[in-house]
């Protein structure tokens, strides 16, 4: 009688853990997609903290902004517009980190256009302004 119980019992015990698995993969699934909620939320909420830091600080905002003028040119296939903008800038700013932005952006993009020569008086000016400025 032993053996015919101990017969029944696993293929009930068998049912019973293969009904079983199908929740706890769910429940896996479901912690799975909370915690990639989680990480793109915090993800999310660093932007916004960077994103703060940056634009609460004047010199930092305006180098993204002119980065992002040069990105927006570039991708336009107009990337000598951003000349002039960057050239204002260092006509109307004595900031000597916007300066130096301004300037490496710049020669970037005189060199982007084929204005090589322009571009190395531009790195030049910047390199003499900025060891003036050291002492």
């Amino acid at each position: 009688m032993h053996l015919s119980r101990k017969l029944i019992l696993i293929p009930l015990a068998f049912c019973v853990l293969s009904l079983g698995k199908p929740a706890f993969a769910d429940q896996n699934q479901e912690l799975a997609t909370m915690q990639q909620f989680i990480k793109l939320m915090q993800g999310y909420y660093d932007i916004i903290e960077s994103t703060h830091a940056v634009s609460s600080d004047a010199e930092k905002s305006a180098i993204q902004h002119m980065q992002k003028i040069k990105e927006f040119y570039d991708e336009r296939g107009e990337a000598a517009r951003t000349v002039p903008v960057l050239r204002d800038v260092l006509a109307n700013t004595t900031n000597s980190a916007v300066r130096n932005a301004a300037t490496m952006l710049l020669s970037e993009t005189l060199k982007e256009t084929g204005r090589s020569d322009e571009a190395i008086e531009v790195l030049i000016d910047g390199l003499q302004s900025t060891l003036e400025e050291a002492g």
